[in-house]
């Protein structure tokens, strides 16, 4: 019997195994014929630049969401040199970011949204569905006529190349996107909110600089729907929005010097002697911290009763000798709230 539950066991693994190592795909090999051929003329356009590490990352990045893909592409990543912020995907997996883009997001859980949005456009064989229906043929009419080298096929394949630099998918596509995109950062563990404050970031842009076009998010007006969807989505399946995790703030550090400091994105918010005492106790607090401090929090969520300071309902500071009061710690960990808001001024955090 018990041979019988192992044999079944290793029979259930080898066919989920069998997911990931399916027949090839006519289909896709087309994709990836095409997608090459776009890639030619985007590149002399925007030649690649030379960036090891900032390509590692994405590629790390790119690998941890492809399990969350529906098929298997091979994805093959590419950096370009530009300020403008933008990340497209082209048919067979080719994923372009801008220097720009790297450089504006501070966090994977930022770029592994982009990332998302993107692969799932290739996935979905998004901008081959509109040039298909553009062209009024089928999607194998439209590979045919992109790789027999007719009159037709440099057109095609500029419109092509052209809507996916633009973003200039329809609505439909974009939610699907946007939609499918947010599941599979859920699933491969990267925070969701990541979404959230990129949608953010492109507002703020969008408002500081609306004549300027941006590419990606930028070029559709209903940004802030996007927005509130992602938001409802989160809430509905009763994840949290946390903005500190995807824009990389509220981050606590103990420094010991002449005493111990608590400090919460550079600022001391509590300070005590060089104890044993001392350093338990601010070490407790900072694990709080981590975990309960943020953001979105409501100024009474942080208070102090009976001499000791709580995050709603969660110990976070007593009375200590030799550290600062809990009036005070809250007194500054209002401020370093305030002052990572400041530095993402667009989101609404009582949502």
């Amino acid at each position: 019997m018990k041979e019988k539950k192992i044999l079944a066991l290793v029979l259930v693994l080898i066919f989920a195994g069998c997911a990931f190592c399916a027949e090839p795909d006519p289909d896709l090999a087309k994709e990836v014929e095409i997608g090459r051929k776009a890639v030619e003329q985007i590149e002399k356009e925007w030649p690649v630049t030379s960036d090891p590490a900032s390509v590692a990352k994405l590629e790390m990045i790119a690998a941890r969401l492809e399990p969350f893909m529906s098929r298997r592409i091979n994805w093959e990543i590419r950096l370009v040199k530009t300020e403008v912020l933008n990340a497209f995907c082209l048919p067979g997996g080719f994923i372009f970011f801008t220097t720009g883009i790297v450089d504006a997001l501070k966090t994977d859980s930022e770029l592994a949204a982009v990332m998302a949005h993107e692969m799932i456009h290739a996935d979905r064989k998004h901008s081959l569905r509109m040039a298909a229906e553009s062209n009024k043929v089928t999607l194998g009419a439209l590979a045919v006529m992109l790789l027999s080298g007719g009159s037709a096929a440099p057109v095609v394949l500029a419109q092509i190349a052209q809507l996916a630099i633009t973003n200039a998918y329809t609505m439909e596509l974009e939610a699907e996107a946007d939609r499918l995109g947010l599941d599979a950062l859920i699933q491969s563990g990267y925070s969701p909110t990541g979404m959230i404050t990129l949608f953010e970031h492109f507002m703020a842009e969008e408002y500081r600089q609306p004549i300027v076009e941006y590419g990606i998010y930028m070029n559709h007006p209903d940004t802030p729907k996007r927005l509130d969807s992602a938001v409802k989505t989160l809430h509905e399946r009763k994840i949290p929005i946390e903005r500190k995790y995807s824009l990389g703030l509220l981050r606590t550090e103990l420094k010991e010097g002449n005493n111990i400091q608590l400090l919460v994105d550079g600022q001391v918010v509590a300070t005590g002697n060089r104890t044993p005492e001392v350093r338990s106790a601010l070490s407790e607090m900072r694990g709080v911290l981590d975990k309960y401090l943020q953001l979105e929090l409501a100024p009474y969520e942080l208070h102090v009763e009976n001499g000791a300071l709580y995050i709603g309902n969660h110990f976070t500071a007593g009375k200590v000798k030799g550290i600062t009061p809990p009036e005070k710690i809250r007194e500054n960990l209002m401020k370093a709230i305030n002052l990572g808001r400041a530095k993402h001024p667009t989101s609404k955090f009582f949502k």
